[in-house]
């Protein structure tokens, strides 16, 4: 036998667990301690039957915490200092004594707890801890209805299995009533409690400038950059455009706003539809697969594609971004506006940096500038590396012909600037190489550490043409392996499914998806009046096994309904015998068959008795077998 209140005790430690599990890397070391400390003398206290923290004291030390949480709190820094309060709050209990007023707190600290968690994180793992804390507290709160009439109240097996089932219906249907209420309840674009958040944590985010050395800060940053939706793509075809770089002012090369005439030449070939997730930035430009041809579907008038192939948002966005692009691989600018702002070149250039450009300069065409270039950066066996690379003040020299180490800044800056002395009008173009493809989603991963610097440089016919100097590195098969990683591993793959499907889902599921859900069911509704007979055929056999299902669901049940059916006929029959309108309540079968001294009854008793008792089902014979001694004891009458 099993007590109510023993086993209330382990719903509210299971509770307190679960609610605090997604706050914990917010808390600082000392309220963990504090937490750990708690459960394991509030455990120690419940086995050997102790008052190790008494009502007062446990009051007491409350109010120091409420006083800790009024010097931390700010309205800058509101939801952790208020979630640390209410850990330290239900330490408290854990500590003292659990009678039925505290577990009560027990449970609404742990709910609570679990609800404010969401200001701060809101993963995957969070919808698994707000169903356990639901069924934990609901099935709780019938059982301290138990608890407060009668504390000494203990149950058997069978009578905690029939609770069991009985109270499991309520966290049921409260799981079911949330699933249909974020469905269809009206939401803001803002949460409730938005107010209380710590301010949104951007990732980072492209430069306006770059200088070689200026994107090695990213490379040891693998924190995500965006999932991009799309059919597998050749390794080669991964450059993933961002913002352009144009102007140079001392050893930098800055975005430049003005607008030009540029136009798109579209070659032959398909359109390649990328959907793109960004995470939140701290910037305006967004990536799209080198190069976007048109934007398919966006926030309205949040984004704009720039004649020189770049997404631009009009204001940083501090949340995901969703939206859908075309872009074609082979697609390329076409310039017609003044040339200059692409030619111009550092000051104080090496006198050995000048002369490489004064002999490329007297070749007669671009394809015959390029493969010259091509071949003075071979034979320079250039390195491509984040490490140990020195900071001078002509880091295109000392890249070249000192260290011969450098990281894409270093290529493209170099490159660029000889093709500028050749003639050629260049500018840099910065994004990410690259992706991680799921193919249970179908998207790529790319995380910040692949962030890259490529060139983009005019032919003879006035094109554009984009060109990548870091394959020029003798060591870049190496380099780039890691860039062009053709698969995420299964179980990866799995995670990183869920964190996506859970973040458009549920993180992002707002107002404009409520409104495209609606219109998908009435377009469905309004589709079926016009099926055809295939469709009216499969419509029939669906409902046809969907009867079948409930005639089986019936069946099924029918035995037991009898079993209810046979007794209730048995005791009206006994209750006209002895001229009774009703039974009493606890009169039971062999009591009534003593009574009687009718041999039936006691036939009726045992087959009956028997089966129920030993909770085992009446078979058809017996059942069959009660029905005629009914007919019987009729007669008999």
């Amino acid at each position: 036998m099993v007590t109510i209140e023993h086993i209330l005790k382990i719903q509210a430690y299971l509770a307190a667990g679960v609610g605090v599990i997604p706050v914990l890397p917010f808390l600082p070391p000392w309220v963990l301690l504090t937490l750990t400390g708690a459960l394991v003398v509030g455990i120690f206290a419940d086995i050997k039957q102790l008052t190790i923290l008494p009502e007062r004291l446990g009051t007491l030390i409350s109010i120091g915490f409420f006083v800790l949480f009024l010097v931390q709190v700010s309205f800058i820094n509101l939801a952790t200092p208020l979630l640390e309060f209410l850990c330290l709050l239900l330490a408290v209990r854990l500590a003292g004594q659990k009678t039925p007023r505290y577990i009560l707190q027990m449970f609404l600290l742990a709910s609570i707890i679990l609800a404010g968690s969401s200001m701060l994180t809101l993963a995957p793992g969070y919808l698994i801890y707000l169903i356990i804390v639901v069924i934990l507290v609901t099935t709780g709160l019938v059982l301290l209805s138990f608890l407060v009439t009668d504390p000494t109240l203990q149950f058997d097996s069978r009578y905690w299995h029939l609770l069991l089932k009985v109270t499991l219906i309520l966290p049921a249907g409260s799981l079911v009533l949330m699933l249909l209420f974020f469905v269809i309840l009206p939401r803001t674009q803002t949460p409730l409690w938005n107010f209380l958040n710590p301010p949104t944590k951007a990732t980072a985010g492209i430069s306006d400038r770059v200088q070689p050395g200026s994107v090695t800060d990213l490379s040891s940053n693998g924190a995500l950059a965006f999932r991009a939706e799309t059919s597998l793509l050749p390794p080669q075809q991964l450059y993933w455009r961002a913002i352009t770089f144009s102007r140079i002012e001392g050893q930098s090369w800055r975005h430049e706003t003005i607008a030009s005439s540029e136009q798109l030449v579209k070659k032959p070939g398909q359109d390649q539809v990328v959907t793109i997730y960004a995470e939140p930035k701290t910037d305006s430009y967004l990536p799209a697969l080198d190069r976007p041809v048109s934007i398919l579907e966006a926030p309205r008038n949040q984004l704009k594609l720039l004649s020189d192939g770049t997404l631009h948002l009009r204001r940083p966005n501090n949340k995901k971004f969703r939206y859908q692009i075309s872009a074609r691989t082979i697609a390329s600018g076409y310039q017609q506006d003044d040339l200059r702002r692409y030619l111009g070149i550092p000051a104080g250039l090496s006198r050995r940096i000048i002369d490489i450009g004064e002999l490329l300069r007297n070749k007669t065409s671009f394809t015959a500038k390029r493969e010259g270039l091509d071949q003075f950066f071979l034979q320079q066996r250039l390195n491509y590396s984040a490490t140990r690379l020195p900071q001078t003040k002509d880091a295109i020299d000392t890249f070249l012909f000192v260290s011969k180490r450098g990281y894409c800044e270093y290529f493209a800056s170099s490159y660029a600037v000889l093709l500028r002395l050749a003639g050629i009008p260049t500018r840099l173009v910065g994004g990410y190489l690259g992706g991680e493809y799921n193919q249970l989603g179908g998207y790529y991963l790319v995380t910040q550490d692949q962030a890259h610097v490529w060139i983009e440089a005019l032919n003879d016919e006035g094109i554009w043409q984009r060109i990548d100097p870091s394959r020029l590195a003798i060591n870049s098969s190496e380099a780039f392996a890691q860039a062009n990683r053709p698969k995420v591993a299964s179980w990866t793959a799995m995670l990183d499914l869920l964190e996506h499907n859970w973040s458009q889902l549920i993180l992002n599921y707002d107002l404009r998806q409520q409104f495209t859900l609606l219109r998908s069911v009435f377009r469905g509704i309004k589709d079926l009046r016009n099926v055809t007979p295939a469709v009216n055929v499969k419509w029939s056999a669906l409902v046809l096994f969907a009867g079948l299902m409930i005639l089986l669901w019936l069946l099924r049940n029918r035995l037991r309904n009898q079993q209810y059916l046979v007794l209730r006929a048995y005791l009206k029959c006994i209750a006209k015998q002895q001229n009774l309108k009703k039974l009493p309540a606890n009169a039971g079968l062999f009591d009534l068959a003593r009574q009687t001294g009718n041999p039936l009854c006691q036939k009726f008793a045992q087959i009956y008795g028997q089966a129920i008792y030993q909770d085992k089902k009446l078979t058809s014979a017996e059942l069959q077998q009660l029905k005629q001694i009914i007919q019987q004891l009729k007669k008999d009458k």
